[in-house]
């Protein structure tokens, strides 16, 4: 039997008005947004430069391929696959590597909380993660 987990969303929905959760790759901390309007998951450049100058994570790059942005502007960008753990259980995903500054330099000059990437339908649907905006929870399976 599979076992569920609800993970609230209060603290960021409080606090931004986001759906916001806190994952480890790597040893470090990462604030991502959930984002059901995002068609990939998309990774701050930033955070891929950082992690790169460390050469501390293992990614799988694909092609380039071109991507419209936050800002509505298309682009090419790299796509690597990354690994993360959330609630004790382990995610593996592509992400689009994008630079998001300006959107996520904007949110934390407002609410304090750096946001370093976006999970989006991709994510979701691969891991068939649920959004329950009245229970204000993200719910998912623990897969064996």
């Amino acid at each position: 039997m599979k076992q569920q987990i609800a993970y609230p969303l209060n603290f960021g929905l409080n606090k931004t008005g986001l759906t916001l959760i806190a994952v480890e790759m790597e040893g470090e901390i990462l604030c991502l947004l959930v984002d059901t309007g995002a068609t990939l998951n998309l990774l701050d450049k930033r955070v891929y430069e950082h992690f790169n100058k460390c050469n501390s994570h293992e990614s799988i790059h694909t092609n380039t391929i071109s991507n419209f942005g936050i800002d509505g502007v298309e682009k090419a960008a790299k796509r690597a696959e990354l690994n993360f753990s959330f609630e004790d259980n382990l995610f593996t995903t592509k992400f689009t590597i994008f630079d998001a500054s300006t959107a996520f330099d904007k949110v934390e000059e407002e609410s304090g909380i750096q946001i370093h990437g976006i999970l989006g339908n991709e994510f979701l649907l691969e891991n068939e993660w649920i959004i329950d905006f009245e229970k204000q929870a993200v719910i998912f399976e623990i897969k064996p």
